[in-house]
Order: C-alpha cells, then sequence, then structure tokens
C-alpha cells in the first residue's frame, strides 16, 4: 500500500507539471544605449576645462627645452635636438673650432652647424666652450665620477661630459645663482615646518575634538575666525615680531649672561655640547655651531636663518580645523575601551587617533609643503642672504635688465614643481580620502 501511494503521488505531480503553460523565454536584448545631452555637455566641458589646465604646464616644459631663436618665432615644440650627451677631453674644450675642422673631428654636436662654422671665420676663432655658450642652444658641462667597482668594470662612467640641447637648460637652470642651493633650503624649511605643524596641529586638534574644557566651543570659534584674516595683513606685524625675538636673543640675553656672572659655566656647558655636536657632524646642521660657541655667549640667530622662516607657521587654523572635523568622527565606543584597558588621552592619541587618521593627516602635510614650498613674501622679509633663501626666490635669478632667460626661467619652474607632484602622486589616494571623509560631522 504505501508502494502504490508513492507511485499515486508522482504520477500527481507529473500531470500537474504538464498541465502548467509553457513560459517562452524571451530571447536576451542588449540595452539601448541611452544618450543624454545633459551628461555629454558635462564630460565636454570638463575635458575642455582639463585641457586648459593642462597647456601651462605641456607649454612650460615645451619652452624649457627650447633655445632662444624657436621662443623668438613663437615655436610650439623645439626643432632642434633635446639631448646629446658626448664625452669629451676637458683640454678638448679650450682648443678653437678651427682645430676640429682642419682635424676633421668635430664632436657630433657640431656637425649640423658645420656649414655654418666653414662660412663664419670669427666663429671658427672661438674656442669650443665659448662657441657653445654664445649659440645659446643649450650647453652644460657634466662632471661624472662613480665610483662603483663592479659598474665600473663594465662600463666606465667616470669622465667629463658635454650635454647640449633643449636638456642642457636643466643642468644650466641648477648650477646657476646657487639655484641648487635654495633648492635644499626648500627642502630644509619645508621638512621642519611640516613636523612642528604636524605635531602642533594634532595635539591643538585632539583638544577641541575630544576633551570637554569650559569655553571650547567660545575658544576654537574664535580661533577659527583667525582664518579670514588675509596673510598680507600680518606679514609686517609678524616681521616685528620676529625681529624684537632675534633683537631679543642676539643683544639682550648674551648682555644678560655676563651680567648673571655665569661665564665659566656657560663655557663649560657650550665646550661639552659643541664637542657632541661636533661628534654628531651637526656643528654646521641649522647653524648649531654658531649657536653654541665656546669663546663667547650663547645665541640664537632668528632673522635671516630658519627660525624666522619655520616658527611662526608651526600652527595652522587650517590645519587644526581639518584635523578637528577628522577626529570627531572617530566613535565613542574606541575610548571607552582605551579607558578600560588604562589608556589615557596621550596614549588613545598615539596609538588609536593617529593611526586611523592617516588620510587627514597626509592631506594637512601635502597643503603644509604646498604653502611652504610656494611662500615668497614672507621669507624675503626676513632674509638677507642666500644662505636660507627659498627655490620660490631662487626663480628670480632667471631674469634681469636685459629681460628674462625664459627657457631657463621654465626649467627651473619645471624642477620647483617636481617635488610637488611627486609628492602627490605618491600620497593622492590618501589625500583624496582625507578631503572627503572630512567635515561630515560637527
Amino acid at each position: 500500500m504505501a508502494s502504490t501511494g508513492t507511485t499515486t503521488g508522482t504520477q500527481a505531480k507529473a500531470l500537474d507539471t504538464a498541465a502548467r503553460p509553457t513560459v517562452a523565454t524571451a530571447p536576451y536584448r542588449r540595452r539601448p544605449i541611452a544618450i543624454k545631452p545633459f551628461r555629454i555637455l558635462v564630460y565636454v566641458v570638463l575635458t575642455l576645462g582639463a585641457i586648459l589646465f593642462v597647456m601651462p604646464f605641456l607649454w612650460m616644459v615645451s619652452t624649457s627645452l627650447q633655445h632662444s631663436g624657436d621662443i623668438i618665432r613663437g615655436r610650439a615644440l623645439p626643432t632642434q635636438g633635446v639631448l646629446q650627451v658626448t664625452r669629451i677631453n676637458e683640454k678638448d674644450l679650450d682648443r678653437p673650432v678651427q682645430d676640429f675642422i682642419d682635424a676633421g673631428q668635430s664632436p657630433p654636436f657640431l656637425t649640423r652647424v658645420y656649414t655654418q662654422l666653414e662660412a663664419s671665420k670669427r666663429q671658427r676663432g672661438f674656442s669650443l666652450s665659448d662657441y657653445l655658450r654664445t649659440q645659446k642652444i643649450g650647453y652644460a658641462e657634466l662632471e661624472v665620477n662613480i665610483d662603483i667597482p663592479v659598474i665600473n668594470q663594465i662600463w666606465s662612467t667616470r669622465g667629463h661630459y658635454v650635454v647640449v640641447g633643449g636638456a642642457a637648460h636643466y643642468l644650466e637652470a641648477w648650477a646657476e645663482s646657487n639655484f641648487s642651493e635654495y633648492f635644499f633650503n626648500s627642502v630644509m624649511i619645508a621638512f621642519l615646518t611640516i613636523v612642528g605643524q604636524t605635531v602642533t596641529s594634532v595635539l591643538a586638534a585632539y583638544a577641541f575634538a575630544r576633551i570637554e574644557f569650559p569655553g571650547s566651543n567660545l575658544l576654537f570659534s574664535l580661533f577659527l575666525a583667525t582664518i579670514f584674516i588675509p596673510t598680507m595683513v600680518v606679514l609686517i606685524p609678524n616681521r616685528n615680531t620676529v625681529t624684537s625675538i632675534d633683537r631679543f636673543f642676539t643683544q639682550q640675553f648674551p648682555q644678560k649672561q655676563d651680567d648673571w656672572g655665569i661665564t665659566d659655566l656657560r663655557e663649560d656647558i657650550g665646550e661639552q655640547i659643541y664637542k657632541g655636536l661636533d661628534a654628531l657632524g651637526l656643528e654646521n646642521f641649522l647653524g648649531l655651531g654658531d649657536a653654541v660657541t665656546v669663546d663667547g655667549p650663547l645665541v640664537w640667530r632668528w632673522m635671516d636663518s630658519w627660525p624666522a622662516l619655520v616658527v611662526p607657521f608651526l600652527a595652522s587654523t587650517f590645519s587644526i580645523f581639518l584635523l578637528r572635523q577628522f577626529f570627531m568622527q572617530i566613535p565613542d565606543e574606541l575610548w571607552d575601551a582605551a579607558r578600560i584597558d588604562g589608556a589615557g588621552h596621550m596614549r588613545f592619541l598615539f596609538q588609536v587617533v593617529v593611526p586611523i587618521s592617516r588620510a587627514a593627516l597626509v592631506t594637512v602635510i601635502i597643503f603644509t609643503f604646498i604653502g611652504t614650498w610656494n611662500a615668497l613674501e614672507w621669507p624675503l622679509l626676513v632674509t638677507f642672504s642666500d644662505n636660507w633663501r627659498p627655490i620660490s626666490y631662487g626663480l628670480y635669478a632667471f631674469t634681469t635688465e636685459a629681460g628674462s632667460d625664459l627657457n631657463l626661467l621654465m626649467a627651473g619652474s619645471v624642477i620647483t614643481l617636481v617635488p610637488v607632484l611627486v609628492l602627490y602622486l605618491f600620497a593622492q589616494r590618501q589625500f583624496t580620502e582625507g578631503i572627503a571623509t572630512t567635515g561630515l560631522k560637527g
């Protein structure tokens, strides 16, 4: 009976399935592409905007590779060689061009002007070095001395090289008018400013975001209002403040040391510190050797030195506001868990808050670097020599009363722009995330 019941049930299911209407499966059709005029217009506008923003950079690179004749004629692209490197004996640079023509051994970079040299007796009398300089075709000398035995056995890199072409403008710009010194000055100033401003911004932002104290909201509102003060308005007051501090540490403070009668103690302490700096090779680092003198009073020079360029910018309203908004998004449950583990504010800040705020910190670092790297007005007010002048000042070295060496100026501008581009390329993801996730609460 059980077997019959089972069979009957199976047959019933089969009959029920057969009685159901068959549903035809429609063939797959690709969804038609919807053309939205507004979206096309948006893409066109964005594309044109991108081209407009990129064109100045492309023009700058192209101009840096052109010689003076191409620039005067308004060429869009260089018409002559961009890079030609020739190894040459340094003594040959002082030989007249006529000697190379007579010997029939002209360097490769003279081949294309060989006919011109044969027609000009005056130019044939120039030394090879003087001729290359007068032609304004891009000329630089490069001394290579790489002391790596394995590489030198395979390919001897040591020697004197002549670089001819548009790329030589970069070597000329780097070597001309202390431009390389200005570059490293900017690197040092930017590094000190980034480290100091990041530390102060993290501490202040955490206090405003996570610590409750009387008048915190009022104090932050007043502090935030300073962001609306134009930078040019505070330049002169800040300079007067820095001048007063410099006068105190270079004139009044040394006199007070003599009045206090600590000459012997000062010399003993200064000598030990100076020996330590000398052992570490830091006697020339940030002017420490000049400040910790052994035979004279302790001084700390601000004007025409790094403190005047760094200390006034160790706090930033924008950086503190940005980090505060990010810190306010951190769940309170993390703080409660940290308190249960016995952590205080400092431990919670550096072990929990800072690691998960990497995107915001990278954003602060990028903005601080760009602001410091591009600064010009303030360095002009507080520096009087080339010892600490930044790279933005170095660009003015290519402008003279007779006009600007436009190719060298553009080459220097590209060199100035490269560190900003490299920093942004490495930190692009964190920068975008920091902008997108900051300011959603508060």
